[in-house]
């Protein structure tokens, strides 16, 4: 069984075998060391005070040059058995006596070398000088073999074998019983982690059996699972809750995973492809819901995703046509979201059925075309209907103008030739006629003006309208010399319009005040302008006469008036011709009064900005 694999019972003794066994074992190291270096320090001492001694007891016989005595000198060596060898050197370093007696004079150096003791090889030598009288008279020479540190050695090591097989057997007994006090909570985590792994049970908790870190250990790994069952009971709920919201979504919601296998399939998505979740579940999407025609297209564009990390399906509708399970197609709007949960990349897909919807464009789009022939048709009769009145307009310019002026002259020459004729009711009758040809000519004249504003081109520039209404204003006090009007002229912001056209705005406007004020003794009339978001609304009012609200309907109808011919003149179309072209210039136009306090006529128009 490998290491990794073992229970922790075993591995625990293991270790603590293993630490024995080192700790036994550096002590032992460190004990020969200790006992290697001790040997050949005393080794070294004792050789050297032998040496010396030997020396000491030589200097006679090399003095006397008596062979006999140097050899009994040197056989008192026999008493240290580590000693293999000795000899004696005269001054002139010749071999003057050996031990033992029999060994060849090669066994010992040619010459003396340098005084001292070392260790050579698996022996020890030395050089003694033998001095008398501070005068050196030769040179000992000894050697000792090391046998007695092996000897030493050799029996050390039975005994450390001994505590080491000692130790060992002690270690594995005690570790035997005091692994479990360790391992026993341990394993009844792992029992604990077991069940709950088997039974996807996170109720279930670990007995604690001790107060130390293994106990600390236990009580963190119950806080743990009471933070998991929590977080279970949380995700769960949360993915009941993300069911219901998928299930009751009028979008079917398709989530595949990088190999294009669903992995999840909501209640709308059964009911628009007829197949049932776990029936779809690890089916293969494109076998699934893609045509025949579209299903490479669709692997490739996936590939590609995976590959490049680009697509052109994603965060955007398309429509495209999908497959039944009864085999039918039908037209589809889809929306692919790339999402990732850690590194885990899937594709959602939000799908509607829009074969309804495809089905009432088209009618609508089958209308449409009816609709455009109808207002092709339409228009052609607005275009007769345009020519008719233009025919009508050259008509009245024409036609009706030239009898209109012959009766205005034949009449004026009549009353002017026989005046002196008339009685005052033929005078009477005369003026008459006079003044209302007058009148049908301005009929005309604003009846003409009111139908060629819709053909007019408007020709717009940078407008003063300070300037324009107070030319218009004097040019009312001029034609009013004998009256009382008083004008209040505000400052007006500037326009881009028709100048041409918003003049007669103002014109109108003012000289209906003007008109309606007649019979006040002193006529007020303000003229002013405000802002109302991207529009200027500019204001004429009046103390005059004002009118009735119940008529408003009215104010702006072609020949529609609100007071008769007696109280105040007019032909009814001043009104409607200012409507017409605030209209044409994108604004509006309205008015408020009361009776016999007066009225105000407002127009907007659009900010004009440099």
């Amino acid at each position: 069984m490998k290491e990794k694999e073992s229970p922790i019972q075993r591995k625990l003794i293991n270790v603590i075998m293993i630490s024995c066994g080192a700790v036994t074992l550096l002590t032992c190291i460190a004990f020969f060391a200790y006992e290697f270096i001790t040997f050949r320090q005393t080794t070294l001492r004792q050789l050297s005070t032998l040496g010396e001694i030997i020396s000491a007891n030589s200097t006679a016989a090399i003095a006397f040059n008596d062979p006999a005595d140097a050899n009994e000198v040197l056989s008192a060596l026999k008493a240290e058995k580590q000693i293999e060898a000795a000899c004696l050197y005269d001054k002139s370093g010749v071999l003057f006596s050996k031990y033992p007696p029999d060994l060849p004079d090669t066994a010992f150096p040619s010459t003396p070398e340098n005084v001292g003791y070392r260790f050579e090889k698996s022996n020890v030598i030395g050089f003694q000088p033998v001095i008398q009288a501070n005068q050196r008279l030769g040179t000992l020479y000894i050697r000792s073999n090391i046998q007695a540190l092996y000897d030493r050695f050799e029996f050390y090591s039975l005994i450390v074998l001994l505590i080491i097989a000692g130790a060992f057997i002690i270690t594995y007994i005690l570790s035997k019983g005091l692994q479990q006090r360790v391992s026993k909570p341990i394993l009844a985590l792992v029992e604990t982690a077991k069940i709950i792994s088997s039974q996807q049970d996170y109720s279930v908790r670990a007995k604690k059996v001790s107060d130390d870190e293994l106990g600390l250990l236990t009580d963190a790994f119950n806080q743990m699972l009471t933070r998991i069952e929590k977080q279970t009971v949380d995700l769960s709920e949360s993915e009941e809750r993300l069911r219901a919201v998928l299930d009751s979504s009028i979008t079917a919601v398709i989530v595949m995973d990088v190999h294009g296998v669903i992995i999840d399939w909501n209640e709308r998505a059964e009911k628009m492809f007829g197949w049932k979740r776990h029936e779809a579940l690890n089916r293969d999407l494109a076998d699934t819901i893609i045509p025949h025609n579209l299903r490479e297209a669709h692997r490739s564009g996936l590939k590609h995703f995976l590959a490049t990390g680009r697509g052109s399906v994603f965060n955007r509708l398309i429509e495209i046509v999908a497959l039944h399970r009864n085999g039918s197609e039908f037209s589809i709007e889809l929306a692919v979201s790339r999402l990732k949960t850690n590194d885990v990349v899937t594709f959602c897909g939000f799908i509607t059925d829009i074969t309804e919807r495809k089905r009432a464009e088209e009618e609508i789009k089958l209308f449409s075309q009816k609709l455009e022939q109808m207002v092709a048709d339409r228009t052609k009769e607005l275009e007769l209907v345009n020519k008719e009145l233009e025919s009508f307009s050259y008509s009245v310019s024409h036609d009706l103008r030239a009898p209109l002026r012959a009766i205005h002259g034949y009449v004026n020459i009549f009353a002017e030739e026989y005046a002196n004729k008339f009685d005052d009711e033929a005078k009477r009758l005369t003026n008459i006629i006079m003044s209302n040809t007058q009148k049908m000519g301005r009929l005309i004249d604003d009846l003409l003006a009111f139908s060629q504003l819709g053909r007019k081109e408007l020709v717009k520039t940078q407008t003063s309208m300070t300037q324009m209404v107070k030319s218009i204003c004097e040019e009312q006090k001029r034609s009013e010399t004998d009256r009382s009007i008083e004008f209040t002229i505000h400052e007006l912001p500037f326009a881009f319009v028709d100048t041409v056209t918003i003049r007669q705005v103002w014109v109108n406007l003012i000289s209906n005040a003007v008109k309606y004020t007649r019979h006040k003794p002193h006529a007020t009339i303000e003229i002013g302008a405000n802002e109302e978001g991207d529009y200027q609304v500019y204001y004429v009012r009046d103390n005059g006469a004002g009118f009735d609200m119940l008529y408003y309907d009215k104010l702006f109808g072609v020949f529609q008036r609100l007071h008769s011919q007696k109280e105040f003149e007019g032909t009814g179309v001043g009104l409607a011709i200012v409507q017409r072209i605030v209209l044409r210039h994108g604004g509006k136009v309205w008015a408020e009064a009361e009776p016999n306090v007066g009225a105000t006529f407002y127009f907007s128009l659009q900010q004009y900005v440099e």
